[in-house]
């Protein structure tokens, strides 16, 4: 077997290794992490704003995906007038909502 087709197969088989090596990691560390931590999410934005509402869907999906255990609280620093997005997506998604 030639030099070329050595290396590539060394390439192969550390890129093999490293794959097994990070699924090992995400099984047992990662998991119990996500089980057994606690993590506080604090967002601060104007609950009419359209943006407020993208930050509370992204930490949403970030407590659905990765943080099961996530508590999330969102801090109003609007006046509140008008149609309170976040204040209505809080009370649907256990999100603690602060004036």
């Amino acid at each position: 077997m030639s030099v070329f087709w050595q290396s590539v197969l060394a390439v192969f088989a550390a890129v093999g290794f490293y794959a097994l090596l990070h699924t090992v990691y995400e099984l047992v560390c990662a998991r119990m992490l996500r089980m057994h931590g606690a993590a506080e999410l604090t967002l601060y934005g104007d609950g009419c704003d359209p943006a407020s509402e993208q930050l509370i869907r992204v930490a949403l999906r970030v407590r659905r995906q990765y943080l099961p255990g996530l508590s999330i609280t969102f801090v109003e620093i609007g006046n509140g007038q008008g149609q309170n997005i976040a204040k209505h997506m809080a009370s649907r998604r256990d999100i603690m909502y602060l004036e």
